[in-house]
């Protein structure tokens, strides 16, 4: 090393030195940042119990759901069950692949469902809740800014259905 390379170490040396005494450490007294909230996360499609809050039939009307309406669980083994208005019901769940946690391709097996009869709205509804599972293309879960858990049904003409999630006991 050349007498003429020293002082130019040095002032390079000493301009790193300058430069990392400019950072510091926060005081204990400076604001600290607020933790993020979590952000209330998508609820699941599957293993989680829905009930039927709006449903429409074939033509787009909507269809009573009041009383006892129609329920709908997802179990991780790809089967859905429930009731449908008056019976029980069962039927194969095809979760397709997406790339949002939000949205996802969903179809329903051919159902299966016990055979008692019932009133006549209650079975008219029946029909509508297993004839609109024959038609969902999609899903989409959510949570409403009040925290409630969602669940919206979508066949290719649009909305088929809506639910909210049953809260745990």
């Amino acid at each position: 090393m050349t007498s003429a390379s020293r002082p130019a170490i040095a002032l390079v040396l000493a301009s790193i030195s300058a430069l990392a005494s400019c950072t510091t450490a926060p005081s204990r007294d400076a604001e600290r940042p607020t933790p993020l909230t979590a952000a209330a996360a998508v609820p699941r499609l599957t293993d989680t119990d829905w009930r039927c809050i709006e449903l429409f039939d074939e033509n787009g009307a909507p269809v009573d759901t009041t009383g006892n309406p129609p329920t709908l669980r997802i179990g991780a083994d790809g089967r859905a069950s429930g009731f449908a208005g008056v019976n029980r019901y069962g039927c194969e769940a095809r979760i397709g692949n997406s790339t949002s946690s939000a949205e996802m391709p969903l179809s329903f097996g051919p159902v299966m469902a016990t055979r008692m009869a019932g009133p006549p709205e209650r079975m008219a509804l029946e029909r509508a809740f297993t004839a609109m599972l024959a038609t969902v293309r999609d899903a989409k879960c959510s949570r409403a800014t009040d925290g409630a858990a969602n669940l919206i049904l979508r066949s290719e003409r649009g909305i088929s259905a809506r639910f909210e999630a049953v809260p745990a006991h």
